[in-house]
């Protein structure tokens, strides 16, 4: 019995469709043709990558929602877009596949929400730093307890020192990188805190940007459980530094590049037992430590692995096979209320002083 194999339409060409949805269905032809594109520009429109060599061009949206051959819209347009055209799929009838951010606020969110509920698994969210090797390897590492109960989750990226200029630095198209990068730090911290969010603390603030939006910012995020999740990125930052450190009260485990493909973990050998001392109230030696005991630490280099399924295996399995994708709505929808309370939080305003 052959395999089904959904017909998809990509609306929008730029780098994240060109250069993201195009590869990546393409890389799973039996289970995804790209059979339509479409983008408002006709030059993007012309030498299309190798998977959509063949897919009939359309300049808008609304013209690509005639195809009947479409199945599935994914789109990779400008952020206010996202919500809208994901609405105008849904009533069309076919499968909608959002780009982050999701949506520019919460009631946005709720109209989505709306939308969606006569249209059982035809709404799904590409939240795919979900599907990092570095982080599925954090996240497996974890659950053993090589570190003990986890205390603090730092992810921290770093775009370079860069004075961005295109349309993503522009606050009136939702721009900056709190919307750009903000999302996949957010739903990774929360997948790591393990419990709501119970408190929001933020700093938004444009260095060195042409465009008005943020080139800088920091969330801390505290958990029901007690996580503290610290998140940072730059595009200011000429020397950044790991892109993730995770504290536990038996070992630390550290990213220096989340693509390098490497996992370091100093933890107290399993069988090492902390004593119950009590402190000294005298004057301590002049070396600094405890000398009451001596903890033996192990220290371990772990490869991520490389062959993950592909985000867009798993909306295929939901689609065809029933299986759940793990981005669930309620998720992305709580991605989109923190961002929108940081941005209140931190009192950000655009400016263009630069």
């Amino acid at each position: 019995m052959s395999q089904r194999i959904i017909k998809v339409g990509i609306c929008g060409l730029g780098r994240i469709g060109r250069l993201g949805h195009i590869p990546e269905l393409g890389a799973l032809p039996t289970q995804y043709q790209i059979v339509a594109v479409a983008d408002t520009t006709p030059e993007r429109l012309l030498d299309l990558p190798e998977p959509a060599r063949n897919a009939r061009t359309y300049n808008s949206l609304e013209e690509m929602l005639q195809d009947s051959e479409v199945e599935m819209v994914t789109i990779a347009t400008r952020h206010p877009d996202h919500v809208p055209m994901a609405i105008k799929i849904l009533e069309a009838n076919k499968i909608a596949v959002v780009e982050k951010p999701v949506a520019t606020s919460v009631p946005e969110m709720e109209l989505l929400r709306q939308a969606a509920e006569g249209h059982p698994h035809q709404l799904f969210f590409r939240h795919n730093r979900r599907f990092e090797p570095a982080f599925h390897k954090i996240r497996q590492l974890l659950q053993t307890g090589l570190i003990g109960q986890v205390q603090y989750i730092k992810l921290h990226r770093s775009v370079g020192f860069c004075r961005r200029n295109d349309w993503m630095t522009m606050p009136e198209f939702y721009g900056g990188l709190l919307t750009n990068w903000g999302p996949h730090l957010i739903d990774q911290a929360l997948q790591l805190l393990d419990s709501p969010v119970k408190n929001v603390w933020a700093d938004v603030r444009r260095v060195v940007s042409i465009g008005a939006g943020d080139d800088l910012f920091k969330i801390l995020l505290t958990a029901e459980n007690g996580r503290l999740a610290d998140i940072e990125v730059s595009g200011c930052n000429a020397l950044p530094g790991r892109e993730v450190e995770i504290i536990g009260n038996r070992g630390t485990l550290v990213s220096e590049n989340c693509n390098d493909g490497k996992i370091r973990v100093r933890y107290l050998e399993p069988d090492c037992a902390t004593k119950k001392l009590q402190p000294h109230p005298e004057n301590p030696p002049l070396a600094y430590g405890n000398f009451d005991e001596k903890l033996a630490f192990v220290d371990a280099s772990y490869e991520c692995p490389k062959d993950l399924p592909s985000i867009w295996s798993t909306y295929y399995d939901e689609i065809v096979n029933g299986v759940p994708c793990p981005i669930r709505f309620d998720q992305a929808a709580e991605v989109v209320r923190i961002t929108q309370e940081v941005f209140l939080i931190s009192g950000f305003q655009p400016s263009t002083d630069k």
